[in-house]
C-alpha cells in the first residue's frame, strides 16, 4: 500500500491491466496453436502455461485485487461509506460467484475464446480507469469524493 500511495492508483491499475492482457492473449494464443489437436502439450509449453497464469496471478493480486477493495472505500462520503462498501462487498461476491460457476462450463464450449473474453474484458476494465477514475493519491480521505464530483 505504501508504494501505491507513492505512485497512486491509476498507475498501478493501468500497469496492470496492460500486463494481465498480454497474459491472457498469450494464454489464449498458445492454447489456440496448441491445444485439442489430439495429443498431449509439452513440458515446455506447459511450464510456460503455468508461469503465465502465475504471472497473471501476481499482476492481479498486486493491483486489481487490493484495489478493488481500496478505491470503493475512498468513493463515498463517510455518511454513506458504510452502506457502500457493503454495495460492493454483495457486488464482489455475486459476481465471483458467477464466474466460479460458469467458468468450465465456459471453457468447454469457448475454449481458448474464454481468455479473449477476459483480455477484452481487462482491456475494458483498463480503459475505464485511464479515462473515468482521477487519481486519489495524497489526497485525504474526507476530500476524495470531491475529486469524483467534480471529475
Amino acid at each position: 500500500m505504501g508504494l501505491v500511495e507513492k505512485f497512486g492508483r491509476r498507475t498501478f491499475f493501468i500497469e496492470a491491466s496492460i500486463e494481465m492482457f498480454s497474459y491472457m492473449v498469450a494464454l489464449a494464443v498458445t492454447l489456440a496453436l496448441k491445444f485439442g489437436q489430439e495429443e498431449t502439450l509439452s513440458k515446455a509449453i506447459s511450464v510456460f502455461l503455468v508461469v503465465i497464469i502465475c504471472l497473471f496471478c501476481f499482476a492481479y493480486g498486486s493491483s486489481w485485487g487490493p484495489l478493488g477493495w481500496l478505491v470503493p472505500s475512498e468513493l463515498f462520503p463517510l455518511e454513506t461509506r458504510s452502506a457502500g462498501q457493503s454495495i460492493v462487498v454483495c457486488v464482489n461476491m455475486i459476481f465471483t460467484a458467477l464466474i466460479a460457476q460458469c467458468f468450465l462450463e465456459s471453457l468447454c464450449h469457448l475454449r481458448y475464446g474464454i481468455f479473449l473474453l477476459f483480455a477484452a474484458l481487462v482491456a475494458f476494465m483498463g480503459s475505464f480507469i485511464f479515462f473515468l477514475l482521477p487519481e486519489t493519491k495524497q489526497v485525504p480521505i474526507e476530500e476524495v469524493y470531491l475529486l469524483f464530483r467534480n471529475h
